[in-house]
């Protein structure tokens, strides 16, 4: 290579190549701890010289691989705890809506009609069982199911968050064919009362493939449970 060609170092107050060898030598841990260079330096050229591979080279371009590595899942980890943020502040103006809530007709038109674009969700489903002067029904976005219905929906837990190859017509009417992702938590409204659904299908496969809503679900369906309470 002719020497006019190469990148040329120059010395800076009196610092070498020799001195950041002789640093980098004295500092093994430098790069891990300032791993953003990783992505300025230049891997050295391949040699393989009588059969001799080159392991300098490969050992930088591994650093620089790994690190790349690294901070692609420290990006996804970013998203995903924004998106989370996202996921906690709808949760909590739903929650401020159902508190101001005047009356249960409000309250039902609220879970039932509204609750869908507060929870930038697909659908939500709003359910309890029929029993005592609770006969079965559509009334106003609530619907009333036969006993039963809620233990099958949801297999007898109190909260299942899952990918579905395809929402149930029952949950979601005519939108069922676009939900790929749901929640559904378990209403128990008090002693003595049938216990509701409330079901929140979303069209992203992944919206609900983790476990790490499950808490903010849950404390959706006990508000949700406590303001019906207050009327019935």
């Amino acid at each position: 290579m002719d020497p006019s060609s190469k990148r040329p170092y120059l010395a800076i107050a009196g610092l070498t190549p020799e001195n950041v060898r002789g640093f980098l030598m004295e500092n093994p841990d430098f790069l891990v701890d300032n791993a953003d260079l990783m992505e300025e330096l230049v891997a050295p050229e391949l040699r393989t010289g009588n059969g001799v591979q080159d392991f300098q080279h490969y050992r930088t371009a591994r650093l620089q691989e790994d690190y790349d590595e690294l901070k692609a899942e420290h990006e996804d980890l970013i998203d995903l705890l924004q998106e989370n943020l996202q996921r906690q502040d709808r949760m909590n103006a739903a929650i401020l809506a159902l508190m101001d809530a005047p009356d249960f007709t409000a309250t039902l038109r609220l879970i039932g009609h509204d609750f869908a674009a507060l929870l930038d969700q697909e659908v939500v489903g709003f359910f309890l069982e029929a029993g005592g002067w609770l006969d079965t029904g559509d009334y106003d976005g609530l619907k009333v199911v036969p006993p039963g219905m809620v233990n099958r929906w949801i297999n007898g837990r109190d909260v299942m968050l899952e990918e579905v190859p395809c929402g149930l017509k029952d949950l979601y009417g005519d939108k069922a064919p676009t939900i790929r992702s749901q929640a559904l938590v378990r209403l128990v409204i008090r002693d003595g009362l049938p216990h509701g659904l409330l079901a929140l299908g979303h069209t992203d496969p992944m919206h609900y493939a983790t476990d790490l809503a499950t808490e903010q679900i849950e404390t959706l369906g006990g508000v949700v449970s406590r303001c019906l309470g207050r009327w019935l």
